[in-house]
C-alpha cells in the first residue's frame, strides 16, 4: 500500500512538473509529449508491485467492478460526445449562446452555463471541457474580452452537472456499480443535490466574476 500511494503521488507531481517545466522532449524532427512517458514508468512500477496475474484476474472476473466495464461503458459515451463534435453540434450550441447574447456579456455568461450544463448531462464532462474550452478561447481572443469567467463557468458547470446522471463521469460509474446502484435509484438520489449544487455554483460565479463580465 505504502508502494503504491508512493508511486502514484511521484508519478502525479512528476506529470505536472512535466507539464508546467518540460512538457515535450525532441529527438530530431520528433516531439514527444513527457507526461505520458512518466505515466507509464509509474504505471509499470505499480504493475511489476501488483504482478500481472493479478492484474489479469481482474481484468477477466465477472465482478460488479470489474474495470473493462466501466472502461468500455466510459469510451462508449467519450465515441458518442467526439462523435457530436465531429458533426460541429458543440460548436452550434456554443454559437447559439453568443447570438443569443445580444452583445451582453451577462447573457452569454448565463447561456454558455445553460448550455454547457444541459450537454455535461447527457454526454461527458470531460469531453465537454475539451471541446468547449478551445471555442472559448478563440472567441474571446477575436472579441477581446477575458476568457477566464467563462472558462471557469463552463468547467464548473460541467463538474457540478455531472451529478446529474449516472454517466455523467467515471467516478459515478465506478462507485454506482461498485454498490449496485442502479440508474434509477441514483437519479432518484442526486437530481435534487445536482440541482441545488448547480444552481448555487451559477450564484457565487457570476459574483465573483460580474465585474469582468461588464
Amino acid at each position: 500500500m505504502f508502494l503504491a500511494i508512493t508511486v502514484s503521488a511521484i508519478t502525479c507531481i512528476g506529470i505536472i512538473m512535466s507539464i508546467l517545466f518540460f512538457p515535450a522532449i525532441r529527438i530530431k524532427n520528433i516531439a514527444i509529449s513527457t507526461y505520458w512517458v512518466i505515466a507509464l514508468v509509474g504505471a509499470a512500477i505499480l504493475i511489476k508491485s501488483v504482478g500481472f496475474d493479478n492484474i489479469l484476474k481482474a481484468l477477466t472476473n465477472s465482478s460488479s467492478i470489474n474495470p473493462l466495464k466501466i472502461l468500455i461503458l466510459f469510451i462508449s459515451m467519450s465515441v458518442l460526445s467526439i462523435y457530436l463534435d465531429s458533426l460541429g453540434f458543440f460548436e452550434f450550441m456554443a454559437n447559439i449562446a453568443v447570438k443569443n447574447s445580444g452583445g451582453s456579456q451577462y447573457k452569454l455568461f448565463f447561456y454558455l452555463y445553460i448550455i454547457v450544463s444541459i450537454l455535461t448531462i447527457f454526454t461527458s464532462n470531460d469531453i465537454i471541457i475539451l471541446t468547449v474550452t478551445p471555442f472559448i478561447c478563440v472567441f474571446a481572443r477575436q472579441t477581446k474580452i477575458n476568457p477566464l469567467p467563462y472558462l471557469f463557468s463552463i468547467f464548473v458547470a460541467a463538474n457540478t452537472w455531472s451529478l446529474f446522471l449516472i454517466v455523467g463521469n467515471p467516478t459515478n460509474i465506478y462507485l454506482a456499480t461498485l454498490y449496485q446502484v442502479s440508474f434509477w435509484e441514483y437519479l432518484k438520489v442526486m437530481y435534487l443535490p445536482a440541482l441545488l449544487t448547480g444552481i448555487t455554483s451559477f450564484l457565487c460565479l457570476f459574483l465573483i466574476f460580474r465585474k469582468l463580465l461588464r
